[in-house]
């Protein structure tokens, strides 16, 4: 469902229910994208994130992290680096209306447990969520 045929209440939540389904269905033995659905902070899931990991072997890992922080992802996972760390940023000039962004993580953060396995295994990790720019933009 395109946005443009998104046009009476409900469609909306209709059109993101039917693209999970699809993205999570993808996962079953074929080739696509495995979803791991994270809570923050939670040990129980920071972890099994590695066995998950191992059963899926995917060429890439994206974890929710600004765009701007992906040079930031070999220092957050290298084995030298101690939690609990936190990555920042702050609005890049004085128009920027959006305040300062704050990720902690601690060994038990499924994020840095993600981070870590891919470092391990030589997979690539991606910040994927939008730049912290597009905040500002709103």
């Amino acid at each position: 469902m395109s946005s443009a045929e998104i046009s009476r209440p409900g469609d909306a939540d209709r059109a993101v229910r039917a693209e999970a389904d699809r993205l999570a269905a993808s996962g079953t033995g074929r080739p696509g994208p495995h979803l791991i659905g994270v809570r923050h902070h939670a040990p129980s899931l920071s972890a099994v994130v590695p066995a998950l990991l191992d059963a899926a072997r995917p060429q890439a890992v994206l974890v929710e992290l600004p765009a701007e922080f992906q040079p930031w992802l070999g220092w957050l996972a290298d084995e030298a680096t101690q939690a609990p760390v936190a990555l920042a940023a702050a609005p890049a000039g004085p128009e920027e209306t959006a305040g300062p962004a704050f990720y902690p993580f601690a060994d038990f953060s499924p994020e840095l447990a993600a981070l870590r396995w891919a470092r391990r295994n030589g997979v690539e990790a991606i910040a994927c969520d939008l730049p912290l720019a597009h905040r500002a933009a709103r």
